[in-house]
């Protein structure tokens, strides 16, 4: 299943030969045409057939238009995306596909390569709009206000198949309410997995053993690892270090293990939405912090260095010990695999806890980008048939619907066709059932398990090299993440327990956010990283809180908080 551009490259990588699966693969998808309908005074019922005479049969989400209809829609294309030979944006496989199965004839009101967002306000304050295209979560509000898109409830209820449903529902709904206003359902939200975030420790198992540390099951074992490590000789590589830390301060991880949730919108103890950072018990992390830096254990120099620099450190042997994601092996292979051996032992734990309870793994059911249907579109059900078929084309794949994947030849030649089709969700759950059922083929030496989702075969069998012997950098990496006890195991052992914080807020930004947010971002940043490095005492954070405040922080609160009481 297509998931998410970055996430999926991971598989093509794995095939052919990262940063983060998680991401977001949002851009390529998105559609328009010249068959503007935005000012027709004739309107339609929402969930009914409106489409030309003779097109009843096209009724139901299997329907076929005949003869064809029309869908008009807008695109922001990459000027990398590859077309197979004679192809072209407005005349390829997958446009063809759509118009061979339901009737539907695809047009590309207008394309762009970039600017798509400025375009489509220009677009938006003319009412010169398609009958679907792509917003940003920015935007979707001013639509909604001004009564220019269609209330989707009715069409959603009737014209998506069970399947559609399902997947748009293992996140427990959340995203889907991101797309509700009012009790309406006003957008199709483009889904991603909030569970890929999951964090994981990785550590140098090979150092644990040689120094007789225990596995970092909690926060006590991770700090005596940190101060052993800061203390291990170095071998001539300059001196090692405890915790990789980089400017980028991607420290949610630890702050999860004491229960903290900085960034995220959190409840407080009277039911209202509070910005995490603001826990006063932040001062307690954030003082561990200061201790270890203080004690040699984090690079002096992390301040002035990017996530890539810092990583350095692990690859070249000098640290041992960070917090990262599932994927996180792809940027310590290099350092990892010489020569066909296995050179650096590194293994991924859970995030241990400072106490009994289970750290949370912090995530978000935030869309950034929404698919809008015209309020005057004359066929608005055929938009819910081409995200039927692109559902059943990740979940149910076969010998037909691959086109929708792989373009004419319908085999997988390590480009994204994917991205031509006019509307793509991503999936939510493909990665943690992959930790599931990858593992349990290569156990039994079956991956017919995995049926033809084309990631986990060739996960599969780069894990399967590293199994049998075949040490390379590629089936390494893919064995620490798709092998038995790999972190998707592990992400799926969290889903089954169900250990994720979800931030409260998943609406667009506020106002003053817009105004103000990067001010305070900044703001945020530099407290923390001077209480680290012992420039500010910790008693410093009393006073950015109420500074947070006082610049801005207040009246963000109080438009969070808005927006909370408007959804419940």
């Amino acid at each position: 299943m297509v998931y998410t551009r970055k996430a999926l490259l991971l598989g093509l990588i794995s095939a052919f030969l990262l940063l983060a699966a998680c991401g977001n693969g949002g851009n390529g998808g998105n559609a328009g045409s010249d068959n503007q309908k935005g000012n027709q005074a004739e309107t339609n019922t929402p969930g009914q057939e409106k489409g030309n005479s003779g097109n009843e049969a096209a009724a139901g989400p299997n329907g076929k238009y005949d003869p064809p209809i029309e869908l008009s829609t807008i695109r922001m294309i990459s000027p990398e995306q590859y077309f197979d030979e004679g192809e072209k944006i407005d005349n390829n496989a997958i446009y063809s596909y759509y118009e061979n199965k339901f009737g539907i004839k695809l047009k590309n009101k207008w394309t762009v390569t970039n600017d798509y967002d400025s375009k489509l306000k220009i677009a938006i304050a003319s009412n010169d709009l398609p009958d679907f295209y792509r917003v940003p979560a920015s935007d979707l509000q001013q639509l909604i206000d001004n009564d220019m898109i269609m209330d989707l409830t009715e069409l959603w209820d009737k014209q998506t198949t069970e399947l559609t449903k399902q997947e748009f529902t293992k996140d427990g709904g959340r995203q889907l309410k991101t797309a509700t206003f009012g009790g309406k359902l006003m957008a199709i939200p483009q889904t991603n997995s909030p569970f890929n975030r999951m964090g994981f420790v990785w550590v140098r198992q090979d150092w644990l053993k040689e120094m007789n540390l225990p596995e970092p099951k909690t926060m006590a074992d991770l700090l005596a690892i940190s101060e052993a490590f800061a203390k291990r000789d170095g071998g001539g590589k300059g001196k090692t270090y405890g915790l990789l830390l980089s400017q980028n301060l991607s420290l949610s991880g630890f702050f999860s293990g004491y229960h903290l949730y900085p960034g995220q919108w959190v409840k407080d103890e009277n039911g209202q939405l509070m910005y995490g950072t603001l826990n006063p018990s932040m001062k307690e992390a954030l003082q561990q912090l200061q201790t270890m830096f203080k004690a040699g254990q984090i690079d002096p120099e992390f301040g002035v260095k990017d996530d890539g620099k810092a990583l350095e450190l692990a690859v070249n042997g000098q640290i041992g010990l960070l917090y990262g994601e599932f994927w996180h092996s792809a940027a310590l292979q290099a350092g990892a695999v010489k020569d066909g051996k296995v050179v650096q032992d590194w293994a991924a734990y859970p995030i241990p806890s400072i106490d009994s309870q289970p750290a949370l793994n912090p995530t978000t059911a935030s869309v950034s980008t929404f698919y809008v249907i015209n309020k005057n579109a004359e066929n608005p059900e055929a938009v819910f048939k081409l995200l039927n078929e692109w559902i059943e084309s990740q979940v149910k794949p076969n010998e037909d619907n691959k086109t929708l994947v792989f373009g004419k030849d319908k085999k997988d030649k390590g480009k994204f066709f994917y991205e031509i089709n006019p509307l793509i969700v991503f999936s939510q759950d493909n990665i943690v059932m992959s930790g599931d059922l990858i593992p349990k083929a290569l156990k039994n030496n079956d991956p017919a398990i995995l049926g033809e989702d084309v990631d986990r075969l060739a996960r599969y069998e780069a894990a399967k090299q590293f199994k049998d012997g075949t040490v390379t950098e590629m089936s390494w990496l893919q064995h620490m993440i798709a092998g038995e006890g790999g972190t998707m195991s592990k992400m799926y052992e969290a889903y089954q327990q169900d250990l994720f914080h979800y931030d409260e807020f998943y609406g667009a930004p506020t106002p003053a956010m817009g105004e103000k947010w990067s001010v305070l971002k900044a703001k945020e940043d530099e407290t923390i990283s001077k209480i680290i490095m012992g420039s500010a005492p910790v008693e410093e954070y009393d006073r950015f809180i109420a500074e947070w405040k006082r610049l801005g922080g207040e009246q963000i609160t109080q438009e969070v908080n808005e927006w909370w009481q408007s959804i419940e």
